[in-house]
């Protein structure tokens, strides 16, 4: 009896660390996002623009004509360290390339800007602790109509003309918006996150923590993002609350 009691208590015990080690390595709180005006020197031919940021865990780096914008994903601080071009990016460049530099951690295009209105959007994940500076570059040798310029000022902005945004952006800011309505704190996201994509939905889940008007806990959170950018089927419940 003695020895039944102690493995249920120690089941119990257990389940309860789950949702503090997925927040172990995060940092507090989450970071604004931070915005560059690139540096444009030369032009004509062929298109490049090279980037350099300063991340602490994940973040997505979006490109629009002569602009950049560096978004929070999870994990700790985040900064532009130099954003230069030889031209700004068009809306719909030929040949588009993505190369990354340098960084101990991944590079990955997720959203070319043929197929985004003109936003490329690429995901850096530094999963070691401490900070990391990463450098990459982008290419094209202009776009499809022959016309070189830039595209800021155009239709949609930053989330595209058609809707189309990151879905773990989508899904998290639909989750604060949820969130908002029981607390007044903040919300901060594990930087590990499951996608899902079938067809032209992506079901998105993970692990948040929030706290305000003296209660907080860990939750955890799902939201079906389709390819126009709509979020549904947002849900956000609780797994330990404190």
């Amino acid at each position: 009896m003695e020895s039944r009691m102690f493995k249920w208590l120690s089941l119990v015990v257990f389940a309860s660390m789950i949702p503090l080690a997925a927040f172990a390595q995060m940092q507090f709180p989450p970071q604004r996002d931070q915005t560059i005006r690139a540096q444009i020197s030369g032009g004509g031919g062929s298109g490049k623009c090279t980037f350099e940021v300063n991340i602490d865990g994940a973040a997505d780096i979006e490109i629009r004509g002569s602009e950049g914008r560096l978004r929070w994903v999870g994990g700790g601080g985040m900064s532009w360290r130099r954003l230069q071009c030889n031209q700004p990016l068009p809306r719909n460049p030929r040949n588009f390339r993505f190369s990354g530099v340098d960084g101990r951690g991944s590079q990955t295009l997720t959203q070319n800007p043929s197929n985004n209105n003109g936003v490329v959007v690429i995901r850096l994940d530094d999963p070691q602790k401490g900070a990391e500076n990463y450098t990459g570059d982008i290419y094209w040798d202009g776009d499809n109509s022959g016309n070189n310029g830039g595209n800021n000022g155009g239709n949609g902005g930053w989330n595209g003309g058609n809707g189309n945004r990151n879905p773990v952006s989508a899904c998290q800011n639909a989750i604060r918006n949820q969130a908002g309505s029981r607390s007044s704190g903040d919300i901060q996201f594990s930087s590990s996150v499951n996608t899902d994509r079938a067809g032209n939905v992506t079901v998105v889940q993970g692990v948040a923590n929030a706290q305000g008007r003296g209660r907080g806990g860990y939750y955890q959170y799902s939201c079906v993002v389709r390819s126009n950018g709509s979020v549904g089927d947002v849900r956000y419940t609780p797994i330990n609350e404190y």
